[in-house]
């Protein structure tokens, strides 16, 4: 006390005294005096002190009465706070979200910067700015409703979306917190999710467009996940039979694969999960919902797919492909075959030439009531059944069995109406307007029908539910004017046959390929595509045009049309001869390179009056007309020899016989013979075996025809 006695309150006050000498005089001329200071304590160090002073007097002198409050601590405090305080501030103001405070009204009470430019406003202009006046998506009872809940739970994170002060709307994020505080506070964080809903934006669209991609696919695809199908898009549907996706979805795999293939299943599925490539395209059999098999091709993925690690299959039915390569393997097995049989028949044919020539021969030197007479009959009628197998195994080589014979095609047709209508079915009506005075057509009855009812066929799936088919028949000239305008039409007289529907028809590219082989607007496993390629093969086979005429909508119709058989009508018209067998005394150039058949073939000519000059190499025949004085008035030759064809050879005889006219013999059928190039079409043939009845028949034919 002594030591402070001896102090001025400018030793301890660390103002400057003049400013010290300014506060006292302050606090001398008020009844009250309040502040703060900092002074000097004895030891040197500086206290914070808060003074309240008031003037007295005391025996007529003026003094100040004070009291100090140390303040240290409470300044430390304060200081902390503040320090506080502007660390929070800081942050608030530093943070990407938007910060705002509302009180219980929904007015704003605090924000960010963050805040503010986010919204286009100032701080000023939003302070007291109600929050529905920026809430663009909800009402003011709903943001009264929300405020409530927010109470109630303490917080909430919610969606909206907000306007800006040029209007424009942005979605926004907000977690609001209720704070029991100065009446009650609600403390919110906001956050623009403008490019966020556009990232979800366009991963909706992504995953729309993959699952419309998978949903429209033209091949099977599933997801599996957990050896479980997860996802399944129609056509797998429909390839496992399922009536609906529920039917799969959730069940094993392993069900729907055939038995034979679930350790290789296994195996895969376990490389793909290890390895996490795909998975190479294999071939495998599947178990449909009725027990039915399907074979297909598969190829997988390894995905992630609803949080799980799953398998993406890719699958395609390959049944139809396989059948189509089992009729390519067939059908390349039966040329082969067709091959090696028309090449055993025609060998054999040699042979029975000679079996039936001389068994003819032998039948003039013997009474029919010799005993050896009936032994030879047994003999003749073996070789004409093995003539028959010859035949059969010749047409094997074509394919199908050809028969040609004259037919009524009015009548044929009408005679198919009834199973016509049994096969079109009760919805589509079947019109016959059938020609007058038609001429009969040379075709395979067999053939006819396969064009009918193929034609119908289409027409039956062109329709599809109710219409009408029409068949008609007539007769059709084409003049040169007409074939010049018209690409492989020949003129002459032809019978017509039309079927036509009122269907979906056909643009000009579809018409373009409908005569492909293979080629089917069906749905996969409904048609061949070989139905149309075969009615154009048989036309064509029976040197016939098939022409069509379609529109979309319009409908389609085929016409068919078949050269009139003129030509074979007279010759048919002819009567068989009898025996004797009609002969002649012309001369006759004949060359084949069987020994054996060429001195048969001699026999029989020689027989009935003709004279023969045989030759069994093609140079021989050749020399020999050249050096022959007389007239030569039939060339006979066999058309497959070593040296030189028939075709060949006829043309080395006719440079020096320029009129002579040629008979080709051969064991293959004429057709077979033109297919392969080795003679042209329509040029004048006969099969062996042949008897001498039908040799020589052949020949007065030729020799008396222009």
């Amino acid at each position: 006390v002594a030591e402070l006695q001896c102090k001025c309150i400018q030793d301890i006050n660390t103002l400057p005294p003049e400013q010290v000498a300014l506060k006292m005089n302050n606090a001398k001329s008020l009844k009250r005096f309040h502040s703060e200071f900092k002074h000097r304590l004895a030891d040197g160090s500086i206290r914070d002190v808060e003074v309240y002073s008031s003037s007295i007097e005391i025996e007529g002198r003026q003094l100040l009465h004070s009291i100090i409050h140390d303040i240290s601590d409470r300044q430390k405090a304060e200081e902390s706070l503040r320090e506080r305080e502007h660390f929070l501030q800081t942050i608030i103001n530093t943070t990407v979200d938007g910060f705002w405070v509302l009180d219980v009204k929904g007015l704003i009470t605090e924000v960010n910067i963050a805040y503010c430019s986010m919204s286009g406003y100032s701080r000023e202009e939003l302070i007291g700015k109600s929050i529905g006046e920026l809430d663009t998506k909800e009402t003011e009872e709903e943001i009264a409703a929300r405020i409530e809940r927010i109470i109630s739970k303490g917080s909430e994170i919610f969606e909206t979306r907000h306007s800006r002060k040029d209007q424009s709307i942005y979605p926004i994020e907000v977690s609001a917190t209720y704070l029991d505080v100065d009446g009650g506070k609600f403390v919110c964080f906001g956050r623009d999710i403008t490019e966020r809903k556009q990232a979800e934006e366009a991963l909706r669209a992504s995953e729309d467009r993959f699952r419309k991609m998978i949903e429209d696919a033209p091949d099977p695809i599933f997801i599996q996940t957990q050896m479980h199908f997860s996802y399944l898009n129609q056509k797998a549907l429909n390839l496992f039979g399922a009536k609906d996706a529920q039917e799969l979805i959730g069940s094993p795999v392993m069900e729907r694969f055939h038995p034979d293939y679930h350790e290789s299943v296994k195996h895969r599925i376990k490389g793909l999960n290890e390895h996490c490539k795909p998975a190479e395209l294999i071939e495998q059999k599947y178990l449909r919902m009725d027990g039915s098999t399907v074979l297909v091709e598969v190829t997988a993925q390894p995905i992630m797919y609803e949080d799980n690690d799953g398998v993406l299959v890719f699958v395609r039915d390959i049944t139809e492909r396989k059948n189509l390569e089992a009729q390519l393997m067939q059908a390349q097995k039966m040329e082969s075959v067709g091959r090696l049989a028309g090449g055993i028949a025609h060998d054999y044919n040699n042979m029975l030439s000679i079996i039936l020539g001389y068994t003819d021969f032998a039948f003039e030197k013997i009474d029919t009531k010799h005993p050896l007479f009936s032994y030879l009959e047994q003999i003749h009628t073996a070789a004409e059944r093995s003539v028959d197998i010859t035949r059969q195994l010749l047409a094997f080589s074509r394919k199908q069995t050809i028969e040609p014979t004259l037919l009524d095609l009015n009548e044929s047709v009408e005679g198919m109406l009834k199973m016509l209508r049994r096969l079109i079915g009760e919805d589509i009506d079947i019109a016959w307007h059938p020609g007058e005075h038609l001429w009969p057509v040379f075709m395979d009855p067999s053939q006819l029908n396969q064009i009918i009812v193929n034609l119908c066929v289409n027409a039956r799936d062109a329709i599809k539910n109710v219409g009408k088919i029409t068949i008609e028949t007539n007769t059709k000239n084409f003049d040169d004017e007409y074939c010049a305008e018209h690409v492989g039409f020949r003129p002459g007289d032809y019978i017509m046959v039309a079927v036509s529907d009122d269907g979906c028809g056909m643009d000009k590219d579809l018409q373009s390929h409908i005569f492909e082989p293979f080629f089917t607007t069906k749905e996969m496993g409904k048609g061949t595509g070989l139905g149309l390629a075969t009615v154009y093969g048989i036309v064509k086979q029976n040197n016939g045009f098939i022409n069509v005429y379609s529109e979309l909508g319009q409908g389609t119709t085929f016409r068919i049309y078949i050269p009139r058989p003129e030509a074979l009508l007279k010759k048919m018209e002819k009567k068989k001869p009898t025996r004797p067998y009609a002969g002649g005394d012309e001369t006759i150039l004949l060359v084949e390179d069987d020994q054996a058949i060429l001195k048969m073939t001699k026999m029989m000519l020689e027989r009935v009056g003709y004279s023969v000059l045989s030759a069994s190499k093609p140079d021989e025949a050749i020399e020999i007309a050249n050096k022959y004085s007389g007239q030569i008035h039939l060339f006979i030759t066999d058309v497959l020899m070593p040296e030189m064809n028939g075709r060949d050879l006829s043309k080395n005889i006719l440079s020096i016989y320029p009129n002579l006219k040629t008979l080709f013999m051969s064991g293959y059928t004429a057709n077979v013979i033109a297919h392969h190039g080795v003679l042209d079409e329509g040029v004048n043939f006969i099969q062996k075996p042949f008897s001498r009845e039908q040799i020589s028949v052949k020949v007065r034919e030729l020799l008396d025809g222009d």
